[in-house]
């Protein structure tokens, strides 16, 4: 297959995608290209996203409520907490949270997919007893989170549409008013279509690559993927909608 054959079939038939992908060399592009594409369509989604105003007034009201509840516990003076709403005023503009956000994307692009391919190799060793290289690993992972780009495609369109950032395509739609300090809300965010999907693809090429089945594959990456998003949920917060 071409590069874009393989990009555009991993979305169909991933086990043909993957098989190629074990029995010929390697080839950087199966990874450089979708970390490139996840990075180019997480900076324009943070882009767009970010210039919508009322994507902002969210942002600055739960600032104001942490804040507030900090105040409330009697953690922090009223006067202080004006003050930190001042400076993330200040700070935090508009412009400022497109910059940042969009180079954050660019970044996790690239993270996403060095991490999946780690994990690959980590899960082939340890529950397979299989020694992949982690080039291959990477190819797949990187393969995979091709999913993961057509996720943040939809989620730019939710987000959009519905001047909303827990508008994603996940059970987080079913909230009529999501909380991100709720664990609750966070582990319904975490229940998002694309990542389910991506689960899949992941263990179908991790089966490729080890000569597993992919019962117990899937099995295998989704043990791992739930307790990353449990222990990012538990200790990062609202960092846990993001973890896949």
């Amino acid at each position: 297959m071409s590069l874009p054959a393989r990009l555009m079939n991993v979305f169909a038939v991933p086990g043909d995608v993957f098989e190629e992908v074990r029995a010929t060399r390697h080839l950087v592009s199966n990874w450089l290209m979708p970390a490139l594409l996840l990075g180019i369509v997480g900076a324009l989604s943070a882009f767009l996203i970010f210039s919508q105003p009322a994507i902002h007034q969210q942002l600055r009201e739960k600032q104001e409520q942490a804040l507030q509840a900090q105040v409330k516990a009697g953690k922090l003076k009223q006067a202080d907490a004006d003050r930190a709403l001042e400076l993330v005023d200040k700070v935090m503009g508009p412009a400022t949270l497109k910059l940042l956000a969009s180079a954050g994307a660019v970044i996790a692009g690239f993270a996403r997919v060095l991490w999946w391919g780690l994990i690959l190799v980590l899960l082939a060793r340890w529950f397979f007893k299989a020694r992949i290289p982690y080039p291959k690993a990477l190819e797949v992972a990187g393969l995979a989170l091709m999913i993961a780009v057509l996720g943040q495609i939809v989620t730019l369109l939710l987000t959009v549409n519905f001047s909303n950032l827990a508008a994603t395509p996940s059970l987080a739609l079913a909230v009529e008013k999501f909380d991100n300090t709720r664990r609750a809300h966070l582990v319904l965010g975490a229940m998002n279509v694309f990542s389910f999907w991506l689960i899949g693809v992941l263990a179908c090429g991790l089966g490729r690559l080890t000569g597993s089945p992919w019962g117990r594959a899937v099995f295998v990456v989704l043990g791992f993927w739930l307790l990353q998003e449990t222990l990012l949920i538990l200790i990062g917060g609202n960092i846990g909608q993001m973890a896949l």
